[in-house]
């Protein structure tokens, strides 16, 4: 029973992919994810429910559409996968219960905040409103102390503005953009006061480690892809939120020198 309740979990999750790439494709275009069918990007033929269902459609197809055969990106079947094994992740970890939909919740945010972050260098208020509020009331629900996540919120949100306020004064332009300022300010509220400081943190060592590889690709490829700061905080995010205990070890063993 176990494993097929896994398996329900999994492909449940795979729908609500096929949800959030219509989310990371729209919203930063400014169009409805309520209204309107979906579409091929390229001959903008409307897909019918045979050429929608979640990751088998994209291999059945073998990567094509099938009204004009261009070539559809694998992002689409990814991410499908990936949130997939999110909400497995989630339930093996969690359970079923309120604790599951606030992981849900707050790893579907980060998701999609990295591939709009990606694809178009913007973090859309809207959707950090939404599973932030979702995230919210599941605290509210597990009791969970107020005033802690109040701290992580201000930690994180005003930790981030002040640097971004003084890249601006020092250096004349944005170190990065207000939307990482607000991506932090909600992780804060979720995580609490010790998740919000370990994702600051964390997020530049990522940071860093990132540019290192983008050098190597650079020396070797001749070009260097720029990528925005959002993905590093959600990666950050979504560590912390799996392993908070062994992070803040880690760090109080740098800092500190506790071995």
């Amino acid at each position: 029973m176990s494993l097929l309740v896994s398996i329900f979990i999994f492909l449940y999750g795979t729908v609500f992919g096929s949800f959030y790439n219509v989310v990371i494709y729209r919203v930063p275009k400014n169009m409805s994810v309520a209204k309107g069918r979906s579409m091929c990007p390229s001959c903008e033929h409307t897909l019918h429910a045979k050429d929608l269902v979640p990751i088998f459609s994209w291999f059945s197809l073998k990567g094509k559409c099938r009204y004009c055969s261009k070539k559809i990106s694998p992002r689409y079947a990814i991410i499908e996968f990936v949130t997939g094994c999110l909400f497995l992740l989630a339930y093996l970890t969690q359970g079923m219960g309120i604790r599951f939909v606030l992981y849900i919740a707050f790893w579907s945010m980060l998701l999609i905040v990295t591939m709009m972050d990606l694809d178009e260098m913007v973090i859309s208020e809207h959707v950090l409103l939404i599973f932030t509020a979702i995230c919210a009331v599941c605290l509210l629900v597990l009791r969970q102390p107020i005033v802690d996540h109040l701290l992580g919120f201000a930690i994180g949100f005003g930790a981030y503005l002040l640097i971004y306020v003084l890249a601006k004064i020092l250096y004349k332009k944005e170190g990065f953009g207000f939307g990482d300022v607000e991506l932090m300010g909600s992780i804060g509220l979720i995580l609490g006061l010790r998740g919000s400081i370990q994702v600051s943190f964390l997020s530049f060592y990522i940071a860093l480690f990132g540019i290192i590889i983008m050098k190597v690709v650079k020396k070797s490829l001749g070009r260097l892809t720029e990528i925005p700061f959002g993905p590093y905080i959600c990666i950050a995010g979504f560590l912390v939120s799996l392993y908070e205990q062994p992070i803040y070890d880690l760090f109080e063993r740098i800092i500190l020198g506790r071995y």
